[in-house]
C-alpha cells in the first residue's frame, strides 16, 4: 500500500488534479475584483444564500397574511357590532311607531269619545287554561283596572276584562261564546246581540243574532255596539258581515261576522276604565 502511494502514477495523478483545482480558483477570481478567499468563499456559499433568501421571503409572506387575517377579523367584529346596533336601533324605530300610531288612533276616538278614561296596555300573551282567545294584558288592579272594563284597539272593541291581577289582566275577545254585546247595523239600524260559539270561534268569526228573517242586513254591513246593557259604550266598530243565514232552531236570522280586529297581530290596546253611562241601561236607537 505504501508502494502504491510513493508510486509515480499517484504522484502524477494528484499533480494534474491540484492544477485543475488551482485552474478553477483563479478562473472564478479572474472574473471578479474581489479578494481570492473572498471569492471562494462566496462559490461556496452562493447556494445556501438562495435559500435563506427563500425561507426569509416565505417568512414574511407567512408573517404579513397573519397580520392580514388578523385585521381582517377585527374589522369583521367591528361591521357585526355595528350591524347590531344598527338593528336594535331599527327595532326601536318600528316599536316608536308602532306606538305613534297607536296612539293616534286612540286621540281620534278620545274627540269623539271626550268621556272615555282609558289606560293604555300591551298584549303580553294568551290564556292558556282557555279554549277560546282570551289575551293577557300587562296592566291590573295597580292601574285601575276592573273587571268588566271594556277594551279597544283604536275605534274596534277587542272584548272585555274578565279576571284581574294587581299587574295584569286577562281580557275575553269576541271569540269566546261568553261574551255577549248589544249591537246594530250601521246602515239599517237594526239591533241584536253579537256572541259566538266553538264552531265559529274557531274558524275567527262572531255572530250577529236576534234578527228577523227580513231583514235587510247585507254582506259588507258594519255592526258597532249599541251602547243597550251599559257595559260597552256606544258606537265601537264590532265587525263586517260576511252573511246572512235563517237560524235552523227559531224564526230569527244572523249575520256571520268577521272581526274588526285581528287576534293574531294585536299588540297595543286601551282598556276603558270609565266612560259615560257605564253600569247603565241605554236605551237602543
Amino acid at each position: 500500500m505504501r508502494n502504491f502511494i510513493k508510486s509515480t502514477q499517484v504522484k502524477i495523478f494528484l499533480f494534474v488534479f491540484a492544477a485543475l483545482l488551482a485552474g478553477v480558483v483563479l478562473a472564478a477570481v479572474g472574473r471578479t475584483q474581489s479578494a481570492p478567499l473572498t471569492r471562494v468563499v462566496s462559490v461556496l456559499f452562493t447556494p445556501l444564500q438562495k435559500i435563506s433568501g427563500t425561507v426569509s421571503d416565505k417568512v414574511r409572506w407567512f408573517s404579513s397574511s397573519f397580520a392580514s387575517a388578523s385585521t381582517l377579523k377585527n374589522e369583521n367584529d367591528e361591521l357585526r357590532a355595528k350591524l347590531a346596533d344598527y338593528e336594535t336601533r331599527l327595532i326601536d324605530y318600528d316599536e316608536t311607531v308602532r306606538k305613534l300610531r297607536s296612539y293616534e288612533k286612540m286621540l281620534k276616538v278620545k274627540k269623539e269619545h271626550e268621556d272615555f278614561s282609558t289606560t293604555p296596555a300591551n298584549v303580553i300573551g294568551t290564556d292558556k287554561a282557555d279554549l277560546f282567545t282570551s289575551l293577557v294584558l300587562d296592566k291590573g288592579s295597580s292601574d285601575d283596572v276592573q273587571n268588566g272594563d271594556p277594551v279597544i284597539s283604536g275605534n274596534y272593541l277587542v272584548g272585555i276584562v274578565k279576571k284581574v291581577n294587581p299587574t295584569d289582566c286577562v281580557v275575553h275577545t269576541l271569540l269566546n261564546p261568553t261574551v255577549n254585546v248589544g249591537a246594530t247595523e250601521s246602515k239599517t239600524r237594526e239591533s241584536g246581540f253579537v256572541t259566538t260559539d266553538a264552531h265559529y270561534a274557531e274558524n275567527g268569526r262572531c255572530l250577529l243574532r236576534g234578527l228577523e228573517r227580513s231583514t235587510q242586513i247585507m254582506p259588507g254591513a258594519l255592526v258597532i255596539t249599541s251602547g243597550v246593557g251599559g257595559l260597552y259604550p256606544k258606537g265601537l266598530l264590532i265587525g263586517t258581515a260576511l252573511q246572512v243565514l235563517e237560524s235552523d232552531v227559531d224564526l230569527t236570522a244572523y249575520a256571520v261576522l268577521e272581526p274588526a280586529v285581528d287576534y293574531a297581530a294585536l299588540e297595543d290596546v286601551f282598556v276603558i276604565t270609565d266612560f259615560k253611562g257605564q253600569g247603565t241601561e241605554q236605551p237602543a236607537d
